[in-house]
């Protein structure tokens, strides 16, 4: 057994772990979700999120495993920290180097390994997101990245925390606003690709399927759009600690996550306090532009139980508005092919964006494209045509009180008609 070296910037590698405060801290449903994924994507009965401090690999979620930490010295992550890319054993009998580890000749005798390392920025390795079993097994390349594509969720959630304080750190000082503005937005853009890795076991099932399924490249789909941002949310974030507003932004996610999952739809980025969503891919389905709008009204009624548990713990209420729009993308595997992202581009979506911006806080607006398709199930409570930057001639957009069929979602009716101004434009 030969001991792995250590990371040429170990000092500064352990320096960025205990920025973190992250060690020695109770479970958080935010990983455990991700292990649970693993183990159920990878059929194995083994999987675990670790962090790797100076002399242990403490475990900050994993299933299949009944202690806390283990030392370093005997892991097989104290050699997957230092490469920047995974690290894959098929059978750890067979590799001198791991041969006799305590982990592999006793319990709970590990014979197959493969794990990713986490890195905060400056691509520090703090951390690794593993799968492993008691016997030995193949991992060819196709689930080798689709286990990156999770250890960039998991690699995400380290890094949350951080840039929140970052945000009060720049709110503090105002002469450092420009500079910390432009190493937050390179954070923000870290986390938000990292978020368009969460994908539904159905899409994970399709990918895992198809031997093509992870191969750079994309074809044109009709989807729709779902775009939503929070309102008042700055103003939150300027008057309350950073520990508070991670703790408002994660109950409302985990709300909204669970609703787009129970309508199929695929997340495709996080960014900041906005979600983007897509139906119709990369399983396309007849009743795509409906699911998207029950979808979204199933969110605005979900914002008045977030508010309560706001108000709760002493939080002020949020509002949420949405757009929808459907047409035809770009839609497939974008990168590199050591880092893809699966992702829709084309003016669709940026439409879907900037009829999102019209919204007010509880509103949901849709295109004509979108209300072709929904008309006959949707209540619409007004209509207008208008005018959007960097699109050329007037947009037709509907204001959506609800819809009837298998869904059966009302909002309630405001005072007039429509949240729109008095006049009606027609088609």
């Amino acid at each position: 057994m030969s001991k792995a070296p250590l990371p040429a910037n170990e000092a500064e590698r352990l320096a960025a772990l205990y920025r973190l405060e992250i060690l020695d801290t109770p479970a958080e449903e935010r990983f455990d979700r991700i292990t649970r994924i693993a183990a159920e994507l990878f059929d194995v009965p083994i999987s675990y999120v670790a962090l790797l401090d100076g002399d242990r690999q403490w475990f900050k979620s994993s299933c299949g495993l009944n202690v806390s930490e283990t030392p370093r010295d005997v892991s097989f992550c104290s050699y997957t920290i230092n490469e920047n890319q995974p690290l894959v054993i098929p059978d750890a009998q067979a590799d001198e180097r791991f041969r006799d580890l305590p982990i592999v000749t006793g319990d709970p005798h590990i014979r197959f390994y493969a794990g990713c390392p986490l890195a905060v920025p400056k691509q520090l390795n703090v951390g690794t997101l593993c799968v492993a079993d008691n016997k030995p097994r193949e991992f060819d390349d196709s689930k080798t990245a689709l286990l990156q594509c999770l250890a960039t969720l998991a690699q995400d959630q380290l890094n949350l925390v951080d840039v929140v304080k970052l945000q009060q750190q720049v709110l503090a000082g105002r002469r450092t606003v420009e500079r910390a503005n432009n190493e937050l937005a390179v954070r923000n853009e870290f986390i938000a690709k990292a978020l368009g890795c969460y994908i539904t076991d159905e899409i994970a099932a399709q990918i895992l399927e198809s031997p093509d399924g992870l191969t750079l490249g994309g074809d044109r789909r009709k989807v729709t759009i779902l775009m939503s941002d929070l309102r008042g949310f700055t103003p939150l974030s300027e008057e309350h600690s950073p520990e508070r507003v991670v703790e408002t932004l994660n109950r409302y996610l985990g709300t909204m996550i669970d609703i787009i999952n129970k309508h199929n739809g695929m997340i495709d980025a996080f960014i900041g306090d906005a979600i983007l969503v897509v139906f119709g891919v990369p399983l396309a389905k007849d009743n795509d532009a409906e699911r998207a709008v029950a979808c979204a009204v199933e969110m605005q009624l979900a914002m008045e139980s977030v508010n309560r548990e706001n108000e709760s713990h002493g939080l002020p209420a949020i509002q949420m508005g949405v757009g929808i729009n459907t047409g035809e993308v770009i839609a497939g595997n974008i990168g590199s092919e050591k880092r893809m992202k699966y992702s829709v581009i084309g003016s669709p979506v940026n439409l879907a964006a900037r009829i999102e911006s019209l919204t007010l806080g509880g509103q949901i607006l849709i295109s004509r494209s979108t209300h072709q398709e929904v008309k006959d199930v949707v209540r619409t409570d007004g209509a207008l045509r208008v005018k959007l930057k960097g699109v050329t001639g007037p947009v037709m957009i509907y204001d959506i009180g609800g819809i009837a069929g298998d869904h059966d979602l009302h909002l309630e009716e405001s005072a007039g008609s429509s949240i729109f101004p008095d006049e009606f434009v027609g088609e």
